[in-house]
């Protein structure tokens, strides 16, 4: 056993919705997982976004080596740009997550070019002490990742948000043998959280929704106006095919849902059949019943 000690330390994200970020620290070397962002409370009259407490990095400054994200979602990445105008450590991420955070770093002026670093789910990178494995989970936007973070004392097991879905919409399952495999050999701790974690009971498939949506198009008599997380691909997949199904063209509407989608068709994780796409404003010279709107954005 080293006499050197494995400090965890919560910056952000625990007894609350966003702003998640967590230090881990071994001797002389601190890597970071998440920078997110939180929307403020009724109180915070004219705050903007509420992102995590840096203080204690600083104070550590010399001893930061990387950021590492487990996904794209806003209350994850959310705070990466305030983080690179602090330090200048390389950060790791999937292709997509990392896309995501270049869109959001164009918003903000960061003095040096930062170094990001993508990974594929199943890829193992070293830093100091620490070598994490990127373990692929599923959950309500692509491209997430779980961290097996291997440690001279045990191995961390970070989740990251998830949703267990047995049929994912894109056949990309759950990587739950891996996280067995490392249950098998033996977890110093288990860092496991998600919305509605503390719920019993389990939720259903990204499929399930299809029906459902299918029941609104066959009912529908005019345009159809859907709202949702421009993040949501695989949600956003199912209304594009059911569109084309039903002969309505589709239209993106809002900032957010502009840019999300044209990264996430870049990426391979949204096709977009030719023909279907309209812009927003020729919606009203469309035929209403044959027009689908995706919105999202403030």
């Amino acid at each position: 056993m080293s006499d050197k000690k494995l400090h965890v330390i919560p910056l952000g994200g625990l007894g609350e919705f966003g702003m998640h970020m967590m230090a881990i620290r071994y001797g002389d070397d601190i890597i970071v997982v998440d920078a997110g962002m939180m929307f403020p409370e009724a109180e915070l009259l004219g705050v903007d976004i509420v992102t995590p407490d840096l203080t204690f990095l600083k104070e550590n400054r010399r001893h930061v080596r990387a950021l590492l994200l487990t996904h794209g979602h806003e209350d994850h990445i959310g705070a990466v740009a305030f983080f690179l105008a602090e330090f200048n450590v390389p950060v790791y991420a999937t292709a997509f997550t990392l896309s995501l955070v270049e869109r959001r770093l164009e918003e903000y002026d960061v003095e040096k070019e930062p170094t990001l670093r993508p990974v594929k789910p199943k890829d193992i990178v070293e830093i100091g002490p620490f070598k994490v494995e990127f373990i692929h989970v599923t959950h309500s936007i692509v491209s997430c990742v779980a961290l097996a973070i291997t440690t001279p004392l045990g191995v961390i097991i970070h989740t990251g948000d998830f949703k267990v879905d047995p049929t994912p919409t894109d056949n990309e399952l759950f990587d739950l043998h891996t996280l067995a495999d490392y249950g098998k050999r033996g977890v110093l701790l288990l860092l496991s959280d998600s919305t509605n974690a503390d719920r019993p009971g389990y939720s259903e498939s990204e499929r399930a929704v299809r029906p459902r949506l299918e029941d609104i198009f066959n009912r529908a008599p005019q345009r159809l106006f859907v709202s949702c997380f421009s993040s949501s691909i695989h949600r956003l997949q199912q209304i594009i095919d059911l569109s084309q199904d039903f002969g309505r063209k589709v239209a993106f509407a809002g900032r957010s849902m502009v840019a999300v989608t044209e990264i996430a068709h870049n990426h391979g994780f949204l096709n977009i059949p030719d023909g279907v796409l309209i812009r927003p404003q020729d919606v009203m010279d469309s035929k209403p019943s044959k027009v689908t709107v995706l919105i999202s954005g403030t």
